[in-house]
């Protein structure tokens, strides 16, 4: 008898513990986003799951979903999250915006869409250095001529 009740309280811990660990959207969204899963991530932002949440790749660091699907070079990800309202100049915990991580990932398709959705090429981060400053340190001749037409 005692064995039961020990099995039976130690089954129902397990099972609160699963029920209590349920990811929320948000952590959802953000698994998406790391794994490039486009599916999941339209599937959860249709359903309502803000795109501007904070998240934390890194703890202590927040950033967001945009500048983490940047990071991931994830130009179907990037329009999709600009399609549901994801803040185009939104910083992370460093003033870096998904403009210069796309800059710094020499993606010009991704900079002409931030750019075209909106994205100031004039903001800087921590360090001082806005867009153009990091394309010029990347030597991507086709994203500072994007960026320079953008400051004219």
């Amino acid at each position: 008898m005692p064995k039961f009740i020990i099995l039976s309280l130690a089954l129902s811990l397990l099972a609160f513990s699963s029920y209590a660990q349920a990811p929320t959207p948000a952590q959802s969204l953000k698994k998406a986003v790391l794994k490039s899963d486009l599916a999941t991530a339209e599937a959860l932002l249709k359903s309502g799951t803000d795109p501007n949440a904070a998240i934390e790749i890194v703890p202590g660091s927040a950033t967001t979903y945009l500048i983490t699907a940047a990071i991931n070079n994830n130009l179907d990800l990037v329009k999709l999250l600009l399609q549901s309202k994801a803040q185009v100049n939104q910083v992370d915990a460093f003033k870096t915006t998904a403009l210069m991580t796309a800059v710094s990932k020499g993606n010009p398709a991704m900079v002409t869409l931030l750019l075209a959705s909106g994205a100031d090429a004039r903001a800087k981060d921590d360090d001082g250095k806005d867009a153009l400053t990091l394309a010029k340190e990347g030597g991507n001749a086709a994203i500072i001529a994007l960026l320079e037409q953008k400051l004219k």
